[in-house]
């Protein structure tokens, strides 16, 4: 059995992220739940959707959590691509958001605020990697 190409590979990445993506959406809809928990899963699905396109472009993902720093190391055209999306505000969830510090407690539009520029991540990448699997024709 050979191992999965980079595009499959890539593809589950950005399935992860989806998936931290929807315990995000969902630990935001729940009044029960720390708000801070919504940006800390929002962070992760835009990091692992960042990650799955390095990997769709051949490039080893490093182990850091800046999204700016990720999104740095894509081609030009793709890099920014990510430029107009607020990669800091969802950057400073992936470790500060985790440990109590100067950082003030997460509140719901923290939360939802979060959600939303992951959103914009997981779209952007999205469009990356579907045009990717468009590009290679039949199997």
């Amino acid at each position: 059995m050979s191992p999965p190409d980079r595009t499959d590979i890539a593809r589950r990445w950005l399935r992860w992220a989806d998936e931290d993506f929807a315990l995000a959406e969902h630990t935001a809809a729940d009044p029960d739940v720390v708000a801070r928990g919504a940006c800390a899963w929002a962070h992760q699905a835009a990091e692992k959707a960042l990650k799955a396109l390095l990997i769709l472009r051949n490039i080893d993902p490093p182990k850091l959590h800046d999204l700016d720093r990720l999104a740095k190391r894509l081609p030009h055209d793709e890099g920014a691509s990510f430029a107009p999306i607020e990669l800091p505000e969802l950057t400073r969830w992936s470790i500060e958001g985790r440990y109590p510090a100067d950082l003030d407690e997460a509140t719901r539009a923290d939360g939802l605020k979060a959600i939303a520029v992951a959103r914009q991540v997981l779209d952007v990448v999205r469009l990356q990697v579907s045009s990717e699997g468009s590009n290679q024709g039949p199997t």
